[in-house]
């Protein structure tokens, strides 16, 4: 690698320790590297390409160091978290390459490309580590490809990294706070039941029924906060309808308002009188999606949780939508984190699912179903936020989460495995 590329790479950087991906600028790097516009011209065509070949770099260094290489017998434990921390430790080092890395890669073929080569050595390690464990008996083999399992914990890995580094989960508040969670997801992913008895501590011997995890919801109703008395509301439920129906063909950074003005036969005063934006249409969609979303998966609080069939049809219907709700989530799982209007809510969103989630488990830890094992609050994050990236994934097409059904059905067994051992 040459000095400009090095000047190249160091200018970035730089730059994203200060500002996001999104608004660096050609003239910014070139500016910071000290170099002519031909000089950066010579190497990459964009920006994104400079932060493709800096993702990489990072793969480069990950091949070197070897990741998650668990080792044998008692030492297995200490091993995964040994190797945990060193890719954590390799990611902060370049955190805000990572980051923009992750922010991206669903809106840039190259750069997912590049990300996904990254995450796929990692999953190679954990599913030869599974498969071996498999071939020993030491480890139930199941139907669940040693590769799908991989990737949900590798994608766990990476959110719980990403939402540390950028403290957007007071559950997780740095990244290495995450790795206890982390560690009792790959035991109960690779073991099952057949983990070391150790980490199947119950309190209290088990109940045959779950009551309610007393979980208090708050169940805000959708608001258009432009909306006036006097206007009918029909045509703001008209354009947000038609919105919905391109969305299930395009993504939200190829729709435009002129898009949605053709569908829902509207006029460009109409769709400002209630929206300011593209994205605050959007958002007013995701309000609605996201009660869905949210009050779909805290059914969990009111199921009977001693039986595994039935978490599973809970997490399974949680994840089955249709189309409509399908098309707003698919778009706001890959746009939140590189949309300010979005974010919020689709933080708030993940809270409440989480808050419900921390409930479950501290109750059924207390009369004795569930297991005991890292904090109840950072355990529920890191679950979450897999679930959350996994899905992304899944929606994306990633390799090993082509799948949804498959993956809904593993997401549930995962749960099912960490928080009840079995």
């Amino acid at each position: 690698m040459g000095n400009a590329e090095r000047a190249i790479f160091a200018a970035l950087e730089e730059l994203l320790a200060e500002t996001s991906f999104q608004d660096v600028t050609v003239a910014q790097i070139i500016k910071r590297a000290k170099l002519s516009r031909a000089n950066f011209y010579h190497y990459f065509a964009s920006k994104y390409d400079v932060l493709v070949a800096m993702v990489a770099r990072l793969l480069d260094e990950a091949y070197s160091h070897g990741p998650w290489e668990f080792g044998e017998g008692k030492s297995r434990e200490r091993a995964m978290d040994t190797s945990l921390r060193r890719t954590i430790e390799m990611w902060t080092e370049h955190g805000a390459v990572v980051c923009a890395a992750v922010e991206h890669m669903h809106g840039n073929p190259a750069l997912a490309q590049a990300w996904n080569q990254m995450l796929e050595r990692f999953v190679t390690a954990i599913a030869e580590q599974i498969t071996y464990e498999r071939e020993h008996g030491k480890a139930p083999v199941d139907d669940v490809a040693p590769d799908l399992i991989a990737r949900v914990l590798v994608c766990g890995l990476e959110r719980s990294f990403y939402v540390g580094t950028l403290g957007l989960d007071p559950r997780i508040p740095d990244a290495e706070s995450a790795v206890e969670s982390i560690v009792e997801l790959v035991f109960a992913a690779t073991y099952g039941a057949k983990r070391p008895a150790s980490r199947l501590r119950r309190r209290v011997k088990p109940k045959p029924k779950v009551s309610s995890a007393r979980v208090e919801l708050n169940h805000a109703e959708p608001q258009l906060d432009n909306a006036d008395a006097s206007v009918e509301p029909d045509m703001a439920v008209g354009i947000l309808s038609a919105m919905t129906s391109v969305l299930a063909e395009r993504s939200l950074d190829e729709l435009s308002v002129a898009d949605v003005l053709t569908a829902a036969n509207a006029s460009r005063a109409s769709f400002y009188f209630y929206f300011s934006s593209k994205d605050d249409a959007f958002v007013a969609l995701f309000r609605n999606a996201s009660e869905v979303i949210a009050a779909g998966f805290e059914a969990l609080a009111e199921a009977d949780r001693s039986d595994p069939a039935v978490v599973e049809k809970v997490i399974t219907e949680w994840l089955s939508y249709d189309t409509e709700t399908l098309a707003v989530a698919r778009n706001a799982i890959h746009e939140w984190s590189r949309r300010p209007e979005l974010r919020e809510l689709y933080l708030a969103t993940i809270t409440r699912m989480t808050d419900a989630l921390e409930a479950v488990i501290e109750a059924d830890r207390e009369i004795g179903i569930a297991i005991e094992g890292p904090p109840a609050a950072q355990l529920a994050a890191v679950l979450m936020w897999t679930f959350e990236r996994s899905f992304a994934g899944a929606m994306a097409g990633e390799a090993h989460l082509d799948d949804a059904d498959d993956l809904a059905v593993f997401l549930a067994s995962l749960l099912n495995a960490t928080v009840y051992g079995r």
